[in-house]
C-alpha cells in the first residue's frame, strides 16, 4: 500500500487523440489517477482500451503526429511533464521514470551488446565513467539473476532467451533507481515459471528502492498477486478504480464483473467461465451513451443516451466507478 499520503505522480483529465485518414481516434478520454511512492497500481482492460497510450504519453513517447495531447495534466513530483521539451525529458526519462516494454526483442537494439546499452544509461544519468558503468552493469545483471554476468554482458540481445531478455530490460529500467517504473505487459510472452521469477524480481526491486510501479496487464491473476490498487479502462476511459481487494470482492462496474467472470480460476471448471459478449468498440465510431452498453447484460434505456460520470464511494480509499445503475440494484442480478 502507499508509503506516503502525497502522490508522486498525478494524472488529471488526460486526453489523447490520433488523427488518421479515417478520422480522429480518442485513444485516451479524460483519464485521471494518482500514484503513490512504493505502491503498485495495476491498469487492466482489453486491447484498445487506452492502457499503453496513457503510459506512453506519461513518458513523452506518444508519436506526434499522428498523436496529439489535447488536454489534461501529468505531474511528477510537482513537475508538469506534458510541457517538457526533448532535452528536459532526457533528465527525467530513465532516471526518474523508467519503462519496461512489452517486447524486449524490439525494445533492445539488436546491433549493440547488452553492455553498450546498459552503460549508455548510467553514463548519461549517473555521471559514471566507462569502467564504473561497466562494473555497475555487471552488478545489475547479477541482481536480476543472469548467470555468468561478466561474460553474458558482452552478448547481443538475440543470444538471450525471452525470459533473459526481459531480465535485461528490467536491469536497464532499474539501473538508475527510478522513482516510477512503468511495466507494460512485462510477462505476457513468458511461461508461468519465468513469469513468477520476473514478478518476484520486481517485488524485491520495489522493496529495495521504494519504487512506485504501474503494471499494465491483461492477466487478472498477476493483478491479484502484485497490485495494491487497480484501474479498469474501457474505450479510452477509466470505468473503475479501487483497491485490489475491493475490485475482486465487490466490483462496481459491469465491465469489471465481466473481466472477472471471464478469467480462469483454479476452483472453477471451463463451464463456469462467462465470456463478455461482443467486441470492444470502434474508437472512430463510439456508440452513444455508455460505450459498454452494447455488451452489457444490465443495460437500460438511459445507458444508451447518457455517458456515466465517475461516482466516488466513501471509504478509507475511495472506490470510483462509472455506471448509471445503482450498485445495489444490478449487483443482485450478477
Amino acid at each position: 500500500m502507499p508509503s506516503s499520503n502525497k502522490p508522486i505522480l498525478q494524472v488529471q483529465d488526460l486526453q489523447v487523440e490520433f488523427h488518421t485518414d479515417s478520422g480522429v481516434v480518442q485513444a485516451v478520454n479524460g483519464v485521471s489517477f494518482d500514484l503513490y511512492p512504493g505502491e503498485t497500481l495495476g491498469i487492466v482492460g482489453e486491447s484498445g482500451s487506452g492502457k499503453s497510450v496513457t503510459n506512453l504519453t506519461m513518458m513523452g513517447l506518444t508519436p506526434q503526429p499522428p498523436g496529439k495531447v489535447v488536454g489534461g495534466s501529468v505531474t511528477y513530483d510537482g513537475l508538469e511533464l506534458l510541457s517538457l521539451n526533448q532535452k528536459q525529458w532526457q533528465q527525467v526519462r530513465g532516471k526518474k521514470i523508467a519503462m519496461i516494454f512489452q517486447d524486449p526483442m524490439t525494445a533492445l537494439n539488436p546491433f549493440l551488446t547488452v553492455e553498450e546499452q546498459l552503460v549508455e544509461v548510467t553514463m548519461l544519468h549517473m555521471g559514471l565513467n566507462r569502467t564504473e558503468a561497466s562494473e555497475h552493469a555487471v552488478g545489475l545483471l547479477r541482481k536480476v539473476g543472469i548467470p555468468g554476468a561478466e561474460k553474458r554482458i558482452r552478448d547481443y540481445p538475440h543470444q538471450f532467451s525471452g525470459g533473459m531478455r526481459q531480465r535485461v530490460m528490467i536491469a536497464m529500467a532499474i539501473s538508475c533507481q527510478p522513482d516510477i517504473l512503468i511495466a507494460d505487459e512485462p510477462t505476457t510472452a513468458l511461461d508461468v515459471t519465468i513469469q513468477a521469477q520476473i514478478l518476484e524480481l520486481m517485488k524485491s526491486m520495489q522493496e529495495e528502492f521504494g519504487t512506485a510501479i504501474i503494471f499494465i496487464t491483461h492477466d487478472l491473476g498477476v493483478v491479484a498477486n502484485v497490485c495494491d490498487r487497480v484501474m479498469v479502462m474501457y474505450a479510452g476511459r477509466k470505468v473503475e478504480l479501487s483497491t485490489t481487494t475491493n475490485i475482486f470482492r465487490q466490483p462496481r462496474h459491469p465491465y469489471t464483473v465481466g473481466l472477472l467472470n471471464s478469467a480462469p480460476r483454479w476452483d472453477q471448471g471451463e463451464e463456469d467461465l462467462q465470456a463478455i459478449d461482443g467486441q470492444p468498440p470502434d474508437l472512430l465510431d463510439l456508440p452513444s451513451g455508455c460505450a459498454f452498453h452494447p455488451r452489457c447484460q444490465f443495460v437500460e434505456d438511459d445507458c444508451r443516451k447518457e455517458i456515466p460520470r465517475l461516482v466516488s464511494l466513501d471509504g478509507e480509499i475511495p472506490h470510483q466507478h462509472a455506471c448509471l445503475r445503482d450498485i445495489t440494484t444490478w449487483k443482485e442480478d450478477v
